[in-house]
């Protein structure tokens, strides 16, 4: 009996310091992340064209492969958010690789912590989303929702995916290079749809990879009470020898299905398009067209 009140009291003073621990890493992260994002504002001040001709550059390009793209890669963040860690954490517990099932439950914490991060920051900043502030936008995402655009949420947590699972898995070069290739899709679409400016996808990619980084520190204490929560104390987190690729690929493909069906459009990216980069002739344009 006293046994068991002992550990009661060590579980319950373990979380309290690993909420603090994080609580304050939290803090930490947004305070960085606010001087980061104040001095974007002062060069902005000083340079605000820069960022908007980028903007127009990527924003202007006209292109039927882009739009099914980019289409793709803006609607599968949600999804895969919720498949890739689930997928991690399920088949890690049926087939007893623990250590990919800790890296789906911090892939969750990491993704909970960006989000959380970018919507704090959204509500500090209130940057007004580039369709509100300019004229001649082309908007590509209507599903977007909230006017404001600093930091990008979809940057945001398609980096923390892809930093919390090399970290995870730094002996996958083939798996990080799709990772960070998908996240910089990601990113680009979001200035191609005309929902964000560049500086925002940085910032996005700021808070995401530092969420990612901030829970990994963690990594040991999180195991340690996920452990005690489910009565398997002492369990090594101890990597394993399960291949992460084709759980990827198929949380990939279930995505692409689920959008398909819910959206009814064809997401098939292997199609003829004309890629045109229209631009006016004053300062924000220049005209040339690519083809294939």
């Amino acid at each position: 009996m006293l046994r068991k009140r002992k550990n009661e009291i060590y579980k319950g003073s373990n979380s309290r310091r690993i909420f603090l621990s994080y609580l304050l890493s939290v803090i930490l992260l947004l305070f960085s992340n606010g001087i980061v994002y104040s001095q974007f504002s002062d060069s902005l001040n000083k340079n605000p064209n820069s960022d908007i001709k980028i903007f127009r550059a990527i924003n202007n390009i006209d292109s039927h492969f882009l739009d099914i793209f980019t289409g793709f890669t803006n609607n599968s963040v949600l999804p895969l958010s919720v498949t890739v860690p689930s997928g991690f954490i399920v088949l890690g517990r049926i087939n007893k690789h623990f250590y990919d099932e800790n890296s789906g439950v911090l892939l969750l914490l990491s993704e909970a912590t960006s989000t959380s991060a970018t919507f704090l920051l959204k509500s500090i900043v209130k940057r007004d989303r580039p369709y509100i502030s300019l004229k001649n936008v082309n908007i590509r995402d209507w599903s977007t929702t909230g006017s404001y655009s600093l930091p990008s949420g979809h940057t945001s947590v398609a980096f923390s995916m892809a930093t919390s699972l090399t970290l995870r898995y730094p002996d996958k070069p083939l798996l990080i290079t799709g990772l960070y290739i998908y996240a910089a899709a990601v990113g680009f679409g979001r200035v191609y749809s005309g929902v964000h400016y560049p500086t925002d996808i940085l910032a996005g990619i700021a808070t995401g990879v530092g969420s990612s980084v901030l829970i990994y520190s963690l990594r040991k204490q999180i195991v340690d009470l996920k452990n005690n929560i489910v009565n398997e104390k002492g369990r090594e987190d101890q990597n394993s020898s399960i291949t992460s690729e084709p759980l990827l690929l198929f949380s990939l493909l279930l995505t692409d299905y689920i959008n398909t069906l819910f959206s009814g459009n064809n997401s098939k990216l292997i199609s003829n398009s004309q890629l045109k980069i229209n631009f006016t002739g004053n300062s924000s344009y220049t005209q040339y067209s690519l083809f294939f």
